[in-house]
């Protein structure tokens, strides 16, 4: 496999179970054409209200920082999500995660005092780390994360710097040569 095809293939599978009719290649051009539609630094999208618009932004500079490359708040992935929310979620299934989202937000403010957008940078960390992983019902806080978090992904993965930066990184660096003897190593 090609290192632009494992990239296609990640950030295509992200949210396989919401776009199970397209291919890979159809999934990566979808997220292509929402990064050249996105309002970057929108307080209020298409499907998010402006609160559920910061935690959304909360949650992608928590769940993907930046480093000496960008993060997903640098790539606009909060209203990649917010677009992809409104143009490709059924309209019940887009009111249940903004819901689940609204009962996540009520879950920080009880267990850290805040909302997610509200805590500072190490306080989220520990607020995110509670509830990644942790599996929901439709509807609920655990699964909204789940399916906010998989937006951010894709987003994140089929933007146009992040894809520039993995298609010039080797996916495994160095090389291997299995037949080398290990000095010390049992014969």
């Amino acid at each position: 496999m090609h290192r632009r095809d494992a990239l296609r293939f990640l950030g295509a599978a992200a949210i396989a179970p919401l776009v199970v009719p397209l291919s890979t290649d159809e999934r990566w051009s979808l997220g292509e054409s929402l990064h050249r539609r996105i309002t970057r630094g929108a307080q209020a999208g298409r499907a998010l209200s402006a609160v559920q618009m910061a935690e959304v932004q909360a949650l992608a500079e928590t769940i993907i920082p930046r480093t000496d490359t960008p993060g997903a708040a640098d790539v606009g992935a909060s209203e990649f999500v917010d677009l992809l929310l409104a143009e490709w979620y059924p309209d019940a299934e887009r009111q249940q995660l903004l819901g689940g989202l609204d009962a996540l937000s009520e879950r920080f403010r009880g267990t850290h005092g805040n909302v997610l957008a509200g805590l500072p940078a190490e306080a989220r960390q520990s607020a995110v780390g509670s509830i990644d992983g942790v599996q929901g019902s439709a509807g609920s806080a655990e699964w909204a994360y789940a399916r906010i978090k998989d937006g951010l992904v894709f987003a994140f993965l089929t933007s146009e710097p992040i894809s520039r930066i993995v298609n010039t990184m080797p996916i495994m660096p160095g090389r291997f040569d299995g037949c080398i003897p290990v000095e010390g190593a049992p014969r």
